[in-house]
């Protein structure tokens, strides 16, 4: 399995100088890129390009906005075409379902799925990435269960290792159940954090919270995915990647990186 980044994790660096944040993240010992929070354009593909013949970035995935997947096919099939990227990943509910009723959830799970057939006749691999309101109870069951009910086989599925743990949500049971349609799966640590008399979730660089990530990479690996993205949400990002790699090394998996 290939362990790289989500670019979510330096979003501010990459929007304003994509290029030199790949090579950042190239010393730092990132090869593989989620890419996510840039334009998708010509610009944004001559990035990878460069990054790609200069130090061997690879982009492993793109996670976009639903509306832009739709509205903007064709830009968003050219950057995965010359990027080389088989899989896109649908960031995010649009709010109209996550404050909908479950009918509407089903609508959009028809929608999507059309999309991923779309996507699918040209050879890359649609996936819906979830947060932790997907997983609020709802009938015998909770809104995550509709969606996987709902969305057709042409649906993927990218596991968040934070949105899950928040959610109460055992990552390893889900990887078994949704097993050979998780394409990949963000590696980002849970932990709470004291707040006057209260405390409050947070995400960590890995090795930093609760999270056992030997085990999840394990389940992940006998479940056919096929990537791993570090990813937090910081305002140290470099310092905090070169902490969650040094994990990924100390629990074994080096090799991955590479």
């Amino acid at each position: 399995m290939k362990i790289g980044l989500q670019l979510f994790t330096c979003r501010k660096q990459a929007q304003k100088d994509l290029y030199g944040t790949l090579r950042k993240l190239s010393a730092l010992g990132i090869k593989y890129i989620e890419a996510a929070r840039i334009n998708f354009d010509d610009a944004d593909i001559s990035a990878f390009k460069k990054a790609k013949e200069e130090f061997g970035i690879e982009v492993v995935s793109a996670q976009i906005k639903p509306h832009v997947l739709a509205d903007e096919f064709d830009k968003c099939l050219k950057f995965l075409k010359e990027t080389e990227c088989t899989t896109a990943i649908i960031s995010v509910l649009p709010t109209e379902c996550i404050i909908g009723s479950d009918e509407k959830l089903v609508e959009f799970c028809k929608w999507a799925s059309e999309l991923a057939k779309k996507y699918k006749e040209h050879g890359i691999q649609l996936c819906y990435h979830h947060h932790d309101f997907e997983f609020i109870r709802s009938g015998a069951g909770t809104r995550f269960d509709i969606i996987v009910e709902n969305m057709s086989e042409d649906m993927n599925f990218v596991i968040d290792t934070y949105w899950t743990t928040k959610a109460g949500i055992n990552v390893e049971k889900l990887l078994n159940r949704l097993s050979g349609r998780v394409r990949g799966v963000h590696l980002r640590d849970y932990a709470l954090y004291r707040k006057f008399i209260g405390r409050n979730p947070s995400n960590y660089a890995l090795g930093d919270g609760v999270i056992d990530f030997n085990w999840i990479i394990e389940a992940a690996k006998v479940n056919g995915v096929d990537y791993g993205a570090i990813e937090q949400n910081t305002k140290h990002p470099f310092s905090e990647i070169a902490k969650s790699v040094d994990h990924i090394k100390k629990i074994g998996y080096e090799e991955d990186l590479q």
